[in-house]
């Protein structure tokens, strides 16, 4: 998280240096190696996760890894050869100009060097030693924001930012090449590698689907409009998305926790608790960006105010990945069931509905249609997550806490709204504005006796 919010830091920097034009191109490739990413792992990445947990013998898991991470390696190499040779295809097709088919070679290129990556940090989070992975993760971004600076202020444009994170993965790939070695033996076993491919295809549609989700409305809207338009929503989108952080920082953990959960017969009373929590976290963090969302954006990009225009997508951007962490902490019983052909059906019914919507909306509302499609794609994908997920794995969550919690920050947000226009004055009605939801939590009842008990204890 610390390393995406000082990359965020520095958008003054990189708005000074990049067009609207620019961050336009940038987001189309982006969509572009989302989905090449998921094409590239095959769902191994999840699979590899998910299968591991199964094997009980120390020799057998050793030639399991040793079987993913070379299997991984070949199909990768394969695909990064067949981008090279479509490059200029893919270039027209995505931006409209053969002349681009350089930057696609780039992002596939960090997707190729990031497939050697995935195995052992996936062997850091089963082994739950979260500092190195911290430590590497943090590593790999200083540098790439360390050379994305760089790169940028010398004129380094859209080449820079993607030379950056390909040297930035690359190595990160070479620092995490020893734990690989240490947890792998040269013996391949092709039957876990089919239950891994069994496992993570099916989630390779759902992630392909969700990345469409998440990234498509810029290509739709760069059809409606232009590549400068495109920019400064991204910009916006970007801020009303660091709800992210926290899911970023919360999935890798979740996940093995979950996993680990299986059999206790308090599991699903334990995680409906762990879930208020998270959820707890997640609309605070929601409820600050879309209170400031347009404060945040003034001042991020004072050097370019082109982005301005951007700050009524931000609020609603943050609503939608709120829902996205619904659809995180309700659907794991699909992941426990691993039942995971549920996974493409929910994204591709969510992904319909973004483009549909997107389609329909951008024409009459403009950035913000592209906004509110995300919303009610995500809305889609969190319902069909937890009513499926509830029948294969019933967790009984709290659902009276949970909707005190998502109504007193509706009513924070909409006190905030009716703040005065000048930023000096509204900077202030808001911070007090936001004193209203630990005051509507606690008028509404929604810390249990023991919570109370353990605040006063901790006060």
């Amino acid at each position: 998280m610390v390393s995406q919010v000082v990359n965020l830091l520095l958008t003054p920097l990189y708005v000074k240096y990049l067009s609207p034009a620019d961050y336009g191109v940038l987001a189309v490739l982006f969509l572009f190696s989302a989905v090449a990413k998921l094409v590239f792992r095959m769902g191994l990445d999840a699979g590899f996760f998910r299968i591991h947990y199964e094997i009980e013998q120390d020799r057998e898991r050793r030639a399991f890894t040793f079987s993913v991470a070379c299997f991984a390696a070949l199909a990768a190499a394969g695909l990064f050869a067949l981008v090279v040779i479509a490059s200029r295809a893919l270039a027209t097709a995505l931006l409209g100009d053969a002349g681009g088919a350089r930057l696609v070679t780039l992002a596939a290129g960090d997707i190729f060097l990031g497939t050697f990556a995935f195995v052992p940090l996936a062997l850091l989070r089963i082994q739950e030693r979260s500092r190195l992975f911290a430590a590497l993760i943090a590593g790999r971004n200083l540098l790439n924001t360390v050379l994305k600076v760089a790169l940028v202020v010398r004129g380094g444009g859209i080449a820079g930012v993607l030379w950056s994170d390909l040297i930035a993965t690359g190595a990160l790939s070479l620092a995490l090449l020893p734990i690989l070695v240490g947890n792998a033996s040269p013996s391949f076993r092709a039957v876990r590698l089919l239950e891994a491919l069994r496992f993570g295809l099916p989630k390779a549609p759902h992630g392909l689907m969700l990345q469409l989700l998440n990234l498509a409305d810029r290509r739709i809207l760069a059809g409606f409009t232009d590549l400068a338009t495109v920019g400064v929503y991204d910009k916006g989108y970007v801020l009303g998305a660091g709800v992210k952080f926290a899911l970023s920082a919360f999935e890798p953990a979740w996940q093995p926790f979950v996993y680990g959960q299986i059999g206790k017969p308090d599991a699903p009373q334990g995680l409906a608790r762990i879930a208020t929590y998270a959820w707890a976290g997640f609309v605070s963090l929601g409820l600050l960006v879309a209170v400031f969302g347009r404060e945040l954006l003034v001042a991020l990009t004072f050097t370019n105010p082109a982005f301005w225009a951007g700050a009524p997508v931000v609020p609603v951007v943050a609503l939608a990945y709120l829902l996205h962490g619904a659809f995180l902490l309700t659907s794991i019983g699909i992941g426990i069931s691993k039942d995971t052909r549920y996974y493409p059906m929910i994204t591709a019914a969510a992904a319909l509905t973004n483009i549909v919507a997107n389609v329909a909306l951008i024409p009459r509302l403009g950035m913000l249609g592209a906004a509110w499609a995300t919303v009610l794609a995500y809305a889609v994908m969190a319902s069909f997550g937890f009513v499926l997920s509830r029948r294969l794995y019933p967790i009984p969550f709290e659902g009276g806490r949970l909707l005190k919690l998502t109504g007193a920050a509706l009513a924070t947000y909409a006190l905030s709204c009716v703040s005065p226009a000048p930023l000096a004055a509204a900077i202030p009605f808001k911070l007090a504005a936001l004193v209203v939801f630990p005051l509507a939590l606690l008028a509404s009842g929604f810390l249990t006796d023991a919570e109370k008990l353990f605040l006063r204890r901790r006060g």
